[in-house]
Protein backbone atom coordinates (compact mmCIF):
# COMPACT_ATOMS: atom_id res chain seq x y z
CA UNK A 1 0.00 0.00 0.00
CA UNK A 2 2.95 2.35 1.24
CA UNK A 3 4.19 1.44 -2.14
CA UNK A 4 0.73 2.53 -4.56
CA UNK A 5 0.74 5.92 -2.78
CA UNK A 6 4.85 6.74 -3.26
CA UNK A 7 4.66 5.94 -6.99
CA UNK A 8 1.54 7.95 -7.23
CA UNK A 9 2.47 10.87 -5.11
CA UNK A 10 2.27 13.90 -7.63
CA UNK A 11 -0.90 12.46 -8.60
CA UNK A 12 -2.33 12.13 -5.34
CA UNK A 13 -0.85 15.59 -4.55
CA UNK A 14 -2.81 17.51 -7.71
CA UNK A 15 -5.98 15.71 -7.09
CA UNK A 16 -5.94 17.16 -3.56
CA UNK A 17 -5.39 20.28 -4.55
CA UNK A 18 -8.28 20.06 -7.24
CA UNK A 19 -10.42 19.00 -4.59
CA UNK A 20 -9.63 22.16 -2.38
CA UNK A 21 -9.94 24.57 -5.23
CA UNK A 22 -13.30 23.55 -6.37
CA UNK A 23 -14.88 23.46 -2.67
CA UNK A 24 -12.84 26.67 -2.34
CA UNK A 25 -15.10 27.81 -5.92
CA UNK A 26 -18.03 26.79 -4.70
CA UNK A 27 -18.11 28.46 -1.43
CA UNK A 28 -16.74 31.92 -3.22
CA UNK A 29 -19.67 31.47 -5.87
CA UNK A 30 -22.09 30.92 -2.90
CA UNK A 31 -20.47 33.67 -0.76
CA UNK A 32 -21.02 36.09 -4.04
CA UNK A 33 -24.59 34.68 -4.45
CA UNK A 34 -25.41 35.11 -0.11
CA UNK A 35 -24.46 39.03 -0.84
CA UNK A 36 -26.42 39.84 -3.78
CA UNK A 37 -29.46 38.39 -1.94
CA UNK A 38 -28.40 40.39 1.45
CA UNK A 39 -28.30 43.48 -0.60
CA UNK A 40 -32.35 42.52 -1.70
CA UNK A 41 -32.87 41.90 1.66
CA UNK A 42 -31.63 45.11 3.25
CA UNK A 43 -33.50 47.26 0.18
CA UNK A 44 -36.21 45.56 1.13
CA UNK A 45 -36.16 45.57 4.80
CA UNK A 46 -35.92 49.15 4.31
CA UNK A 47 -39.23 49.52 2.29
CA UNK A 48 -41.09 47.34 4.97
CA UNK A 49 -39.98 48.25 8.46
CA UNK A 50 -40.66 52.39 8.26
CA UNK A 51 -39.56 54.43 11.15
CA UNK A 52 -36.64 56.19 12.28
CA UNK A 53 -35.33 53.90 15.34
CA UNK A 54 -35.99 50.84 13.35
CA UNK A 55 -32.78 49.90 12.12
CA UNK A 56 -32.20 46.98 14.97
CA UNK A 57 -35.21 45.42 13.90
CA UNK A 58 -34.15 45.79 10.15
CA UNK A 59 -31.07 44.08 11.08
CA UNK A 60 -32.43 41.15 12.79
CA UNK A 61 -35.10 40.60 9.72
CA UNK A 62 -32.29 40.22 7.31
CA UNK A 63 -29.90 38.06 9.51
CA UNK A 64 -33.09 35.68 10.20
CA UNK A 65 -34.19 35.58 6.28
CA UNK A 66 -30.60 35.18 5.41
CA UNK A 67 -29.72 32.65 7.81
CA UNK A 68 -32.51 30.21 6.37
CA UNK A 69 -31.28 30.82 2.82
CA UNK A 70 -28.11 29.50 3.77
CA UNK A 71 -27.97 25.79 2.34
CA UNK A 72 -27.45 23.70 5.35
CA UNK A 73 -24.41 22.11 5.06
CA UNK A 74 -22.84 25.77 4.25
CA UNK A 75 -24.59 27.06 7.82
CA UNK A 76 -21.67 24.13 9.37
CA UNK A 77 -18.89 26.63 8.29
CA UNK A 78 -21.20 29.92 8.82
CA UNK A 79 -22.36 30.88 12.29
CA UNK A 80 -24.67 33.23 12.94
CA UNK A 81 -22.60 35.40 14.81
CA UNK A 82 -19.46 35.21 12.12
CA UNK A 83 -22.96 36.10 9.25
CA UNK A 84 -23.81 39.32 11.27
CA UNK A 85 -20.28 40.74 11.14
CA UNK A 86 -19.96 40.09 7.41
CA UNK A 87 -23.79 41.56 7.10
CA UNK A 88 -22.88 44.45 9.28
CA UNK A 89 -19.65 44.97 6.30
CA UNK A 90 -21.81 44.66 3.55
CA UNK A 91 -24.42 47.62 4.84
CA UNK A 92 -21.11 49.78 5.25
CA UNK A 93 -20.45 48.71 2.10
CA UNK A 94 -23.28 50.02 0.95
CA UNK A 95 -23.14 53.42 2.65
CA UNK A 96 -20.35 53.95 1.27
CA UNK A 97 -20.80 53.82 -2.04
CA UNK A 98 -24.20 55.46 -2.04
CA UNK A 99 -22.10 59.17 -0.62
CA UNK A 100 -20.30 59.73 -3.65
CA UNK A 101 -20.46 56.71 -5.88
CA UNK A 102 -17.38 54.95 -5.04
CA UNK A 103 -16.41 52.84 -2.08
CA UNK A 104 -13.32 54.97 -0.75
CA UNK A 105 -14.12 54.54 3.02
CA UNK A 106 -16.06 58.20 3.22
CA UNK A 107 -19.76 57.72 4.31
CA UNK A 108 -19.94 61.71 4.31
CA UNK A 109 -22.46 63.09 1.68
CA UNK A 110 -20.69 65.14 -1.42
CA UNK A 111 -19.60 68.98 -0.53
CA UNK A 112 -22.75 70.99 -2.04
CA UNK A 113 -21.30 72.73 -5.64
CA UNK A 114 -21.30 76.61 -4.10
CA UNK A 115 -18.13 75.30 -1.92
CA UNK A 116 -16.41 73.30 -4.29
CA UNK A 117 -15.03 76.18 -5.94
CA UNK A 118 -13.98 78.14 -3.07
Amino acid sequence: MREVILNNLVTIMISIACIIYIAYLVIKHRWTKLREIAYKLIRQAETTITGTKKGQERFEQVISQLYIIIPPWLRFFITKSFLEEKLQEWFELIKDSLDDGKINNSTQPPKPPDTILK
